[in-house]
């Protein structure tokens, strides 16, 4: 059997495990829900882009309607746990229906 690569991703103090679906701030785990740790994983995964509203509402949520104050919910619960840790992570555009993580990123395999 072969083993899949770990990839992990840097953010500063922060490190994020997509496979362990953790986040860690200097090697504390930090407390995020299911649906707020896969809105950050999806923007890391798109960092540095442009996602639109209903992009993010179908990587999050691919088998759901939901309203899009989930969404708001979760980017303001990982502004939060990101703290000033990061510089301003994420950044909404409403006049876009978008949203553009802007992260001080590094990857490892």
């Amino acid at each position: 059997m072969q083993q899949q690569a770990k990839h992990l991703y840097e953010l500063g103090a922060f490190r994020l495990d997509p496979s362990e679906r953790l986040l860690l701030c200097d090697g504390v785990p930090v407390s995020l829900t299911p649906k707020a740790f896969d809105t950050l994983l999806v923007l890391v995964e798109n960092n540095n882009r442009l996602l639109e509203k209903e992009d993010l509402l179908r990587a999050v949520w691919p088998d759901s309607f939901v309203e899009e104050g989930n969404l708001s919910v979760n980017i303001f619960m990982l502004r939060k746990a990101l703290g000033g840790k990061t510089g301003k992570p994420i950044i909404s555009r409403p006049s876009r229906s978008a949203a553009i993580a802007s992260l001080p990123l590094s990857a490892s395999a």
